[in-house]
């Protein structure tokens, strides 16, 4: 009980320490999002004045599945390799608090290109009804696999909106360089057909599979439910 305690204390820490990045992050111009046509039931957008280099894409869809679900799906980042496309292995190096981690996504590409690594600091945090993982690259670069080009993270956030018990909006938004030089017909792939593929496979998943409340889980709605609180008493 002491040991739980202690991490939704340093949890709870954590959001508050976080809570400057996220605000001055909001007072940034955000970009403008063109929507571009829907692939299987997900709206894709461009996003207008990209700087060189970066690869953004946003995928919006509405599934028929339980919000807590898909959050426990992307919670659960060691099995997410299971259905996520092109991902062959996730590790999660360090759990800072019930809500931040420091982890490593693997990821497949086409021969001869090197496959990637996105070594990232994530974070999970509740902005009303919605949940919004996000995440930025690690500041710390200890433990990079040097067997991987190294991709990094303009912008990645995933926020799951509940809309009815059974029924939830999700947007998927990125941008980022993947280290490198790569090809155009591979550029299409990343920003057209791989997030239509992923949330296709994440709604598939889970239609197979009925995901039961962790312990990760559990400690990250104790610190969910901390920060609503505080925010309500800020507002009061």
């Amino acid at each position: 009980m002491v040991k739980e305690s202690s991490k939704f204390l340093f949890g709870a820490f954590v959001l508050l320490v976080l809570m400057p990045t996220v605000c001055l992050a909001a007072g940034e111009p955000q970009p403008l999002w063109i929507y571009e046509s829907t692939d299987a039931g997900v709206a894709l957008y461009h996003q207008q004045d990209a700087a060189e280099g970066l690869l953004p894409f946003k995928a919006v869809a509405e599934l028929n599945i339980a919000s807590e679900q898909i959050v426990l799906a992307l919670l659960e980042a060691e099995q997410k390799p299971l259905w996520a496309p092109k991902l062959k292995g996730t590790t999660v190096h360090a759990t800072l608090a019930a809500n931040c981690f420091q982890y490593s996504e693997y990821y497949t590409t086409p021969w001869p290109f090197k496959d990637r690594e996105f070594l990232l600091l994530g974070t999970i945090a509740r902005q009303g009804e919605t949940i919004v993982f996000s995440a930025v690259d690690a500041p710390d670069r200890h433990f990079r696999d040097d067997r991987h080009v190294q991709a990094n993270i303009h912008e990645l956030t995933f926020a799951v909106i509940p809309l009815a018990t059974n029924r939830t909006r999700v947007e998927f938004t990125f941008s980022g360089d993947l280290g490198g030089w790569i090809p155009d017909f591979v550029q299409e792939i990343i920003q057209k057909r791989w997030p239509v593929r992923f949330i296709q496979a994440l709604q598939g998943y889970l239609r197979n599979n009925t995901l039961d409340e962790s312990e990760r889980y559990r400690l990250l709605e104790k610190v969910l439910a901390y920060d609503q609180r505080e925010s309500v008493a800020l507002v009061d």
